[in-house]
C-alpha cells in the first residue's frame, strides 16, 4: 500500500532552497536556471495563498543567493579601504599617537559610507569594527 502524498509546505520549499544552496555551489546558469524552474513549480503547489505566494517569492531568489552579494565599487569603498590601511600600518607610533589618528580615520570612514551608495554603506561602515576593536586593545593596560 503507498502513502497518499501530501502537498508541500513553505517550510519544505524553504528546506529545498537551503539544500539547493548548499548542492549547487559553484554550478553553471543553466543548471541554476533548471533548478530555479523546479523549485517555483514545487512553489506553486503549496495549498495555503499567503504561504505559496512566499514559497514562490523564495524560489525567485535562488540565483541571486548563489551569486552572493555584489562586491562593493564605489569610489567611497575604495577610498574606506585605502584609509583602512593607513590605519593599519601605523602599527609602529605609540598608543597615545595611533588612538586619535584611529578615531580620526573611523569618523571619515562614517562619513564616507553616509555618502555611499545604499547597498554599500553596510560594508564601508564595517571596516570600522576592526578599528575600534583595536583602539580597545591599545587603551587596555599592558601587564
Amino acid at each position: 500500500m503507498t502513502t497518499p502524498k501530501h502537498p508541500p509546505t513553505w517550510e519544505s520549499v524553504e528546506t529545498e532552497l537551503r539544500r539547493l544552496l548548499y548542492d549547487l555551489r559553484g554550478a553553471d546558469a543553466a543548471v541554476v536556471q533548471v533548478e530555479t524552474a523546479r523549485l517555483r513549480a514545487l512553489a506553486e503547489q503549496v495549498e495555503d495563498d499567503r504561504d505559496r505566494e512566499h514559497a514562490l517569492f523564495r524560489a525567485g531568489q535562488l540565483p541571486r543567493l548563489l551569486a552572493g552579494p555584489i562586491a562593493p565599487s564605489s569610489p567611497q569603498f575604495a577610498q574606506a579601504q585605502v584609509l583602512f590601511a593607513q590605519a593599519i600600518g601605523s602599527s609602529a607610533e605609540p598608543a597615545d599617537v595611533r588612538i586619535p589618528h584611529l578615531e580620526r580615520i573611523i569618523q571619515q570612514i562614517g562619513a564616507l559610507a553616509d555618502e555611499s551608495p545604499p547597498r554599500e554603506r553596510g560594508a564601508v561602515r564595517r571596516l570600522t569594527s576592526p578599528l575600534i576593536g583595536l583602539i580597545d586593545h591599545l587603551e587596555k593596560p599592558t601587564e
